[in-house]
Order: C-alpha cells, then sequence, then structure tokens
C-alpha cells in the first residue's frame, strides 16, 4: 500500500509539472518563426464549398510556354464594381450577393493571348496583350466565360491590381 501512496504521489507531480511546463515544450514552427522576428502566417479558411485554389490552377493552368497562372478569391460584388461589369455581365447573368469567384490571371510575354479574346486565346498576333482574366465560379469551378485581357503595364489598373485575395495567406 506504501508503494501504491507514493506512486500516486509521484503521478500526481508529475501531472502538475506537465500542467506548469506545457507551453514550455519543444518549440513549434510557429513559436520559431517568431523567435526568428518573421511573422507565422496561417492560411485563411475558405468558405464551405469554395473549389479550393490548387484545383482552380490545375484545371485552368495555361499549357501556352512562359505563361504564369495565379488565382484570387473576390467577391463577385467588388469584382463587377472594379470592371465596370465587364468581367461579371452581373447585368444580363445576374450575380448572388456574397457571390464568390475566382479571378485567374495568366501572364506571359507581349504577344502571348490576342486582343479582346483574353483566357486560353488559341490565335495571339502581333501587339497583343500579355495577360489575360477570367472570373471562376467559386463554388463549381466553372468558368463565367468572360475575360479581359491587356498589356502588362495596365496589369496594375486592372481587377487583378485592385482587388485583395480573400484567401491570402494572413
Amino acid at each position: 500500500m506504501e508503494y501504491f501512496g507514493k506512486a500516486c504521489a509521484v503521478a500526481s507531480g508529475l501531472a502538475a509539472i506537465a500542467v506548469l511546463l506545457a507551453g514550455c515544450g519543444a518549440p513549434s514552427a510557429t513559436r520559431r518563426a517568431e523567435a526568428r522576428g518573421v511573422a507565422a502566417v496561417a492560411p485563411r479558411r475558405l468558405p464551405v464549398g469554395v473549389t479550393p485554389r490548387a484545383t482552380i490552377l490545375a484545371r485552368y493552368r495555361s499549357t501556352l510556354p512562359g505563361v504564369t497562372t495565379q488565382a484570387k478569391l473576390v467577391s463577385i460584388a467588388a469584382l463587377d464594381r472594379t470592371s465596370e461589369g465587364e468581367l461579371t455581365q452581373c447585368q444580363f447573368r445576374g450575380c448572388a450577393p456574397g457571390a464568390l469567384v475566382w479571378l485567374v490571371l495568366e501572364k506571359g510575354r507581349p504577344g502571348t493571348f490576342a486582343v479582346d479574346m483574353g483566357f486560353h486565346a488559341s490565335t495571339p498576333s502581333a501587339g497583343s496583350s500579355a495577360w489575360s482574366l477570367a472570373p471562376i465560379d467559386a463554388m463549381t469551378g466553372q468558368a463565367r466565360g468572360d475575360s479581359e485581357s491587356g498589356p502588362l503595364s495596365q496589369l496594375s489598373s486592372s481587377p487583378w491590381g485592385q482587388l485583395r485575395d480573400l484567401a491570402a495567406i494572413r
């Protein structure tokens, strides 16, 4: 019995120490990053039902040589305002309040995209665009059918340059 009592005391003591030292374990990646003065980052959670960025990038990645593909999650209302209705066509298609879209950017050297053909243009011509934007329905992953393209000098003033990525890393 005496042995049992000592074992319980030791176990209780160990449990108390464990509780007190819970924050002193091996440093996590977050703690190591904070110790180096680097802010730890965690991806934001996507709303339920939103197609993941990796799926959108895999589905809409350009096969044209030298073209990079990126995606931003944006509200369709914000995209409608910044594109003045051109990329959303809400006046004809309707846009549900609170709806989200992945805005897919394809960027390449000048002449990559045919003027006014935008997304995945197959017949580029001399002097044509170096980027193309297309909204993709965030819930279904289907293209909405509208696109915009332009020269690199206009990318920052395009919806891509004006809109914040709602799924960005904090």
